[in-house]
């Protein structure tokens, strides 16, 4: 009772930090400042962030608190439904008059919007025409209510220019992922944007195997040590001077390197991320910026986004969450089983104990093996399949290569006698 008692305990507490970072993020960067918005005005126009940087999609909230529908034109069939203002020295410049003029085969779609509703904007076609310089802009949109024109501008948002670490994190890892990623797709037949995530996910996840190894094993290896790291916790308790320099001794006389974990996994943190923005975003036009000249002229609108039933550009839904928290949640036991059956052959370790370090090691086994899998699976809910997919595939290939791993550490060790 206790055990399952410390276990809730636990649990709750890792879930109310996470939900705690969520209503954080959300407060300082979701809430948007509607100070300079007509008083008068029931249709409200907000960028979904105050600043982005050059390259990223420039996207708006447009909520419509009319007690009727409206109606938004495509400025490529309206001209003049929309404006695109860049503000300089308390002025207003109109950068988009010829924009739109002619679209040469880009569109901004049109919608309705229902009352009480609201819907995400965004021109993905003329993203890099229009937002290409650093500055503050604003959209001035045309609304048709019945007979009536309603012209609402929105909240300005700040465009900046890309950091140097950003611009090598591009150039590094984005432009590579994304045109590998364009290629794949383009090449496979029916141009399947799943099967193109799946190829490019295990590439990646080759191109990482050595270092993810050394990783695993080094987990492993200080999984190993714990029952002998709660043996000296019991000698040297009382004494940390010693307690940290035969934590040391033991360390070195066993070859285990304690950041040894660590390291291969900042190596390979940033290929992570750069695979799942690149996912996450998609084959959009907005991002052509990223192409190498030979791929310059891919027709990115022959994607096909249908995966097994899925829509690749829409949240996943909830059988695909459960199914990615299932195999991250094998992964994660499948990093601890080993240990724990060698505990069970050992009988002559001593007895774990809660407050020494093992014991305190099998609490945060025990909470990141429910939790991890729980909010990758909240995670998967909240963006495009195609993360979805892209997880899967990854969490699949380092349950094999887990399992290698254990393999490898659980056959016995054979000892050489000299003749």
């Amino acid at each position: 009772m206790n055990k399952f008692k410390d276990f809730i305990k636990s649990f709750l507490i890792w879930f109310a930090i996470f939900y705690l970072v969520i209503l954080g993020i959300e407060k300082f960067f979701g809430k948007k400042d509607q100070s300079h918005l007509p008083s008068e005005s029931q249709v409200i126009i907000t960028p979904i962030k105050k600043s982005m940087v050059i390259g990223n999609l420039i996207a708006f909230k447009v909520e419509n608190k009319l007690d009727e529908k409206i109606t938004f034109p495509s400025p490529c069939e309206n001209p003049g439904s929309l404006k695109v203002l860049r503000l300089a020295n308390d002025n207003q410049f109109n950068i988009s008059e010829n924009a739109f003029e002619n679209c040469n085969g880009k569109s901004v779609s049109s919608f309705e919007l229902e009352p009480g509703s609201k819907i995400t904007f965004g021109m993905k076609d003329f993203n890099l025409d229009l937002f290409s310089e650093p500055g503050k802009y604003q959209l001035e949109m045309n609304f048709e209510q019945e007979e009536n024109i309603e012209t609402v501008l929105s909240l300005p948002i700040e465009i900046k220019s890309p950091g140097v670490f950003r611009q090598l994190f591009r150039a590094i890892i984005s432009k590579p992922l994304f045109n590998i990623l364009v290629f794949l797709t383009n090449k496979l037949p029916g141009h399947p944007f799943g099967w193109a995530i799946i190829i490019l996910t295990i590439l990646v996840r080759i191109a990482l195997f050595v270092p993810n190894q050394k990783s695993m094993r080094s987990q492993r290896e200080m999984q190993k040590l714990q029952p002998k790291l709660e043996e000296l916790k019991q000698q040297y308790g009382k004494n940390q001077q010693m307690m940290a320099m035969k934590t040391m001794e033991l360390y070195k006389t066993h070859k285990i390197n304690p950041m040894g974990s660590c390291l291969p996994i900042m190596f390979q943190m940033p290929f992570l991320l750069g695979i799942y923005y690149i996912v996450r975003d998609g084959l959009s036009p907005h991002l052509n910026y990223l192409l190498y000249s030979f791929q310059q002229g891919v027709d990115l609108s022959v994607v096909n986004s249908a995966f097994f039933g899925l829509n690749l550009d829409y949240n996943g839904p909830i059988v695909l969450a459960v199914l990615v928290g299932l195999m991250q949640w094998i992964a994660i036991k499948l990093s601890f089983i080993s240990a724990k059956k060698r505990a069970n052959k050992n009988s002559d370790k001593p007895v774990v104990k809660k407050d020494g370090p093992a014991g305190q090691m099998q609490q945060m086994n025990k909470v990141m093996l429910w939790m991890m899998p729980i909010m990758i699976a909240m995670f998967v809910t909240s963006f495009p399949a195609g993360v979805g997919i892209y997880w899967l595939t990854s969490t699949i290939f380092g349950i094999f290569q887990q399992r290698l791993v254990n393999w490898q550490l659980d056959q016995p060790q054979v000892v050489r006698k000299e003749s």
